[in-house]
């Protein structure tokens, strides 16, 4: 609403506008200047750190929040370009130029992502080296992002070992709104691609003050897009490439970047009994595809249908004592091919208790997994389970200074038991001045594929097989951060330096000069196991500045030094620096134009060195009223291309496009 646009705005020239008033007479002290400034900040609360409510700049972790009206200005079709100009993010690849999310160098494995605190039980047990997770959101639902950087495996278990990105959604309405959200993307280099998307929100009450209910939607698809000259593929014997019908495959028809149609819905019904208490109940249902031809070492295509479903209950009380929180809930996702299906059920809760200068979360969560796959699994099935009971203590020592400890203890059906501890110190002299740091543990446990002795997954182009073994450990690990950071509110910057030490990495040996297990079939067989460490160091630094009253400028830049400690290799598809520029200009209360870029430099990918590129964006946002905006621009203006084969960059960068865009609230 053009009311929020202009709190925003609002909001970025807060200290121009206290200094103006102070200049007119009303003679306040530097320190209570100060203190005002700071408090146009606290309206950014982060809950992702603690579980508990916290303001970012002073959380116990590296948190960014990214606002879900920011979102509506850009073509975001999924995650990857909601939060990829974050400092310590980098993108890299599943498979078919598809994006994944690693942070701070760490395999895109380590990152869990949740919604709304719910834990999005990953697709790669139904279909590997996916993107279904990061998929298809409803931009019109999304309240904010947040996203916690370093290990958070003492909170949230397994899968944080590098972070956590948590989508919070927008909450109940008291009084009936919504919001349509439409886009197109059109590439104007390459062949196809054209992409359209639409969301929407409806939330209102139907029993005044006691039962509201909400409904979001999106839609999405992308042609197949084709970056590549034309001519027949041919083989490493010059021969041309045919289908199994016997047609010729041409380069033309390739996915550089694979077709997608994504669609989601879901309603939610919340109950507040009374002031203290609320309960809602939701269901949700998806339906991801991914469609194109490729060629590797043969012709293939990327055809693949994921149907999600998933429903939980939850409760929140707010008592005078602390606050109480359980939830339950149940995911089920099939392939539509395969045969394949994962169901997921937990069960999680926890209290908070403030008492004195102490504040401590208690909780326990309880997770039942079971794949089926006649094709995969001896007996057609595989099963887990794991519980696990956490508590955490963050302690005021003084004004300035606090700490907190805690720890999870998780028990798998597998490996047994396994303890977490995290600690974290945040001193603020001034409130300006921020130093925060602090030592974390995290682990990722093996997937049911990888643990399960009687699985059989086809590997190496089709002519091998990966079986499951279950002896592995644990991928663990133990990160470092230390940070200082200086924000008046007009300008600020932040500094943290931060190390990965990573053991017990699991990798699957194939290929030549590999000894397999046996055989089966007439294939050969390789299992995983736990063989690698690795120590990722890096920095991440960032600033900004508010152009008076016309602008806002930031910038973020992270450098990586990640290693295999075995070898002493540079590990895959780690830029070395990332770097990224945004100007916003505010044109007028109705106008905002915005200019952004990113630097990806040098990294490895096998035996090569790939070249740095940059991608610069340009756009604008409309308000023509209260109700309608619209929103267009070119993405990738100069059209730096990863998509030649010969290169092996991590991703696809779709060639230059064009956007375009309307939003519509009431």
């Amino acid at each position: 609403m053009m009311t929020d646009r202009r709190g925003r705005r609002a909001r970025w020239r807060a200290t121009t506008t206290t200094a103006g008033a102070a200049m007119a007479g009303m003679m306040m002290s530097m320190a209570a200047e100060a203190q005002e400034r700071r408090a146009v900040e606290l309206d950014q609360m982060v809950v992702s750190a603690t579980r508990t409510e916290e303001e970012a700049r002073t959380a116990p972790a590296s948190v960014t929040v990214v606002d879900g009206e920011d979102l509506k200005v850009y073509p975001v079709s999924d995650l990857t370009e909601a939060i990829r100009d974050i400092p310590g993010i980098s993108l890299t690849a599943g498979s078919q130029g598809r994006r994944q999310i690693s942070i701070r160098g760490m395999d895109p494995s380590f990152t869990l992502i949740l919604v709304d605190g719910k834990r999005v039980n990953s697709t790669e047990s139904v279909f590997r080296h996916n993107d279904f997770d990061i998929g298809a959101i409803p931009v019109a639902a999304i309240d904010r992002i947040e996203v916690v950087r370093g290990g958070m495996s003492a909170l949230y278990g397994s899968e944080a070992m590098g972070g956590v990105v948590n989508i919070i959604t927008r909450p109940a309405a008291r009084h009936w709104t919504g919001s349509v959200d439409l886009g197109v993307d059109m590439p104007t280099e390459g062949d196809r691609g054209t992409e359209a998307r639409t969301s929407f929100f409806l939330s209102g009450p139907l029993v005044e003050e006691k039962l509201a209910v909400t409904v979001t939607g999106t839609f999405d698809r992308r042609e197949v897009w084709n970056g590549l000259d034309g001519g027949a593929v041919t083989d490493g014997s010059g021969n041309p490439v045919t289908r199994p019908n016997g047609t010729v495959v041409n380069r033309s028809d390739l996915a550089t970047l694979e077709g997608r149609e994504d669609y989601q819905g879901r309603v939610k019904f919340t109950l507040t009994p009374d002031d203290d208490q609320t309960i809602e109940a939701e269901y949700g249902q998806s339906r991801q595809t991914r469609f194109g031809e490729y060629y590797i070492s043969g012709w293939g295509d990327a055809d693949a249908v994921v149907t999600r479903r998933d429903m939980g209950l939850s409760h929140e009380g707010d008592w005078d004592w602390g606050t109480t929180f359980i939830r339950a809930y149940a995911e089920t996702s099939e392939t539509a091919e395969d045969s394949i299906r994962q169901e997921n059920r937990v069960i999680e809760g926890n209290v908070s208790l403030p008492f004195d200068r102490h504040t401590l979360v208690m909780g326990a969560e309880a997770r039942w997994i079971e794949l089926k796959s006649p094709d995969e699994f001896d007996s057609g099935r595989a099963e887990t389970d794991a519980q696990a009971l956490y508590l955490q203590d963050e302690f005021r020592l003084t004004d300035e200074i606090k700490l907190l400890a805690g720890g999870r203890l998780d028990e798998d059906k597998y490996f047994g038991t396994h303890f977490t501890p995290r600690g974290y110190a945040v001193w603020t002299p001034t409130p300006e001045i921020t130093i925060k740091g602090g030592v974390s543990t995290g682990f990722k446990a093996p997937t049911l594929r990888q643990l399960t002795e009687d699985s059989r997954t086809s590997s190496c182009r089709g002519s091998c097989y990966i079986k499951g073994n279950p002896d592995l450990k644990p991928e663990e690990s133990v990160n470092y951060e230390l940070s200082a950071g200086y924000d008046t509110g007009s300008w600020g910057a932040t500094v943290t330096l931060f190390q990965n030490d990573i053991e017990n990495l699991i990798e699957t040996p194939r290929g030549n000069g590999v000894t397999p297990v046996g055989q089966e079939n007439g294939r050969n067989v390789f299992v995983p196991v736990n063989v690698s460490e690795a120590r990722i160091r890096g920095v991440e630094a960032n600033a900004y500045t508010m152009l008076r009253d016309f602008g806002r400028l930031s910038a973020n830049w992270t450098w990586l030094d990640p290693r295999n400690e075995v070898t002493g290799a540079v590990l895959d598809n780690r830029p070395k620096h990332t770097i990224n520029g945004k100007l916003d200009w505010f044109v007028s209360d109705e106008v905002t134009a915005y200019t952004r870029a990113t630097y990806t430099g040098r990294q490895r990918s096998g035996t090569l060195t790939l070249d740095p590129y940059t991608v610069v964006d340009l756009g604008a946002d409309w308000m023509i009223n209260e109700t309608f905006s619209v929103r267009g621009g070119v993405l990738n203006v100069a059209d730096s291309r990863t998509d030649d084969p010969d290169d092996a960059y991590a991703f696809v960068e779709r060639g230059r496009t064009v956007f375009v865009g309307a939003s519509a609230r009431f």
